[in-house]
């Protein structure tokens, strides 16, 4: 899904030719899912007032950590690229110093902004709820599934499904690209999608294990599940919450949606990111004090909770809650632990997050 634009500007009617002036003059603007996905949306424009406001930007505070963000900006300054991460404020987070910066005009972030709405709208995938995708999608009807991360295409077939989409690679080459995105092998891990069908792009969350029935000839053992805004599993006709962490990052509403989740649902999503090697979700769920890094996610292969217990404290900024959970760290045998997880918000209406 590479889109590569440049906006050039037009002077007195005629076609506009740059020099080694303006070339200096050059920004980027990329929009991607994640800090390590390979698929982006890119924008570069030329304009002298842009970038001068960027690198005039003033410096406010180092940062422990940067804010995870699918917003990035880079600026070619002969003798190296300048990286800044970009959040919804307006701020600027350099990805090298890690120092934040603040645009000191605000027409300037006005127009910027609006630069990254127009490509998130063609990178990432509409909202919709289940109910809205059911008919949309009827049984045997075939669509387009593009996974975020990498940006590796697909059709699929709508096979079954009540409460979600049970679906099959249409092909044996459609299966062996799905194969490929999960790197050679079949894997219950989620992954944020984009379902496309009838000029409409839809944010989705897929698995990628063989299972149950299958009718095509196509190389696939049986059928996956796709799983939309709202929809529920068949056998307990419960959210699955991992699922719909994925929908909301194929939407880009990642943050928005962590921020919103109740304590309790805060220890699940940790299962999740440490379940699928997730550091940006990891890191909206931990407080930058207490940050896990790539490296220690990778040293743990599973996390599954077994149990939630009642909380032990139940304060209004601050709650502790009591987990039994099974551990498989990298080369060792799986555990059973329970551990009382602290969470921490800094005001009634701000997100919670682990500090211990």
């Amino acid at each position: 899904m590479m889109i590569f634009l440049i906006v050039m500007f037009m002077m007195g009617g005629l076609p506009y030719q740059a020099t080694a002036k303006d070339e200096l003059a050059s920004v980027m603007f990329i929009v991607k899912s994640s800090t390590e996905s390979v698929n982006q949306t890119e924008l570069e424009i030329r304009s002298s007032l842009i970038r001068e406001a960027i690198v005039s930007a003033k410096p406010i505070q180092k940062v422990y950590e940067i804010p995870f963000s699918t917003r990035m900006i880079t600026i070619d300054q002969g003798y190296m690229i300048q990286s800044f991460s970009v959040d919804e404020r307006g701020y600027l987070y350099d990805l090298e110093s890690k120092t934040k910066y603040k645009l000191k005009n605000a027409d300037v972030w006005s127009k910027i902004n609006t630069y990254f709405l127009d490509l998130e709208e063609q990178h990432f995938g509409e909202l919709w709820q289940w109910e809205e995708v059911d008919p949309h999608i009827p049984r045997y009807s075939t669509f387009t599934i593009t996974d975020l991360e990498t940006g590796l295409s697909f059709e699929g077939q709508r096979r079954a499904g009540a409460n979600h989409a049970d679906v099959q690679p249409l092909t044996k080459k459609d299966t062996q690209i799905m194969k490929g995105i999960y790197g050679g092998k079949w894997s219950w891990k989620r992954r944020a999608i984009l379902v496309e069908h009838k000029g409409q792009v839809i944010a989705a969350s897929m698995h990628g294990m063989p299972h149950g029935g299958g009718a095509l000839a196509n190389g696939f053992p049986g059928h996956f599940c796709i799983h939309f805004a709202g929809s529920v599993t068949h056998k307990t006709k419960s959210l699955d919450l991992s699922h719909q962490v994925m929908i909301h990052k194929a939407a880009g509403l990642l943050d928005p949606f962590v921020k919103q989740q109740p304590p309790e649902h805060i220890i699940h999503l940790l299962a999740t990111a440490i379940n699928h090697d997730d550091v940006d979700l990891a890191s909206l769920i931990y407080s930058p004090q207490t940050h896990i890094t790539k490296n220690e996610l990778k040293q743990i292969e599973l996390m599954r909770i077994t149990k939630e217990h009642i909380r032990k404290t139940d304060e209004l900024l601050r709650v502790e809650i009591p987990f039994t959970y099974l551990l498989a760290r990298k080369g060792k045998r799986e555990k059973e632990m329970t551990s009382t997880f602290c969470l921490q918000r800094e005001s009634p209406t701000s997100e919670w997050r682990i500090i211990r």
